[in-house]
């Protein structure tokens, strides 16, 4: 939820920036890998920490791979815990009212990066 401006002192109610738009925004296809982020959502890309939130932590995972029967690799778990991490990022940077959305509609190559992506993953999926 974007922060009020210092002198708005309205009682008006807030909306997120993806509630304020038309329609969803254009994502990229997420080809390969993109089970994981169905088990992000899954296991939940924040883990209540404190007055706050935090990232997915490894004992949190490991519950949910006991839960579900699902064993993840090494560098799955790494890649979950890193979604989660960036995903609290953005969600933290999300709140500034000049905060700028992290998509881009107008992109003209979401082809290139689709690729982006999947080299990422696949760089992650080395290490």
């Amino acid at each position: 939820m974007p922060e009020r401006a210092q002198s708005d002192k309205s009682d008006k109610p807030l909306f997120t920036r993806r509630e304020s738009l038309a329609t969803e925004p254009d994502m990229p296809a997420v080809e390969g890998a993109g089970y994981l982020l169905s088990y992000l959502w899954e296991v939940g890309p924040v883990v209540a920490a404190g007055a706050g939130s935090g990232p997915v932590t490894h004992e949190e995972l490991r519950a949910w791979q006991s839960n579900t029967g699902i064993d993840l690799s090494a560098w799955e778990a790494r890649t979950l815990r890193r979604l989660s991490c960036d995903y609290l990022a953005e969600s933290r940077a999300a709140e500034k009212r000049d905060a700028k959305a992290p998509w881009r509609s107008d992109t003209p190559d979401v082809a290139g990066v689709a690729k982006t992506m999947q080299e990422a993953i696949r760089a992650l999926a080395q290490l």
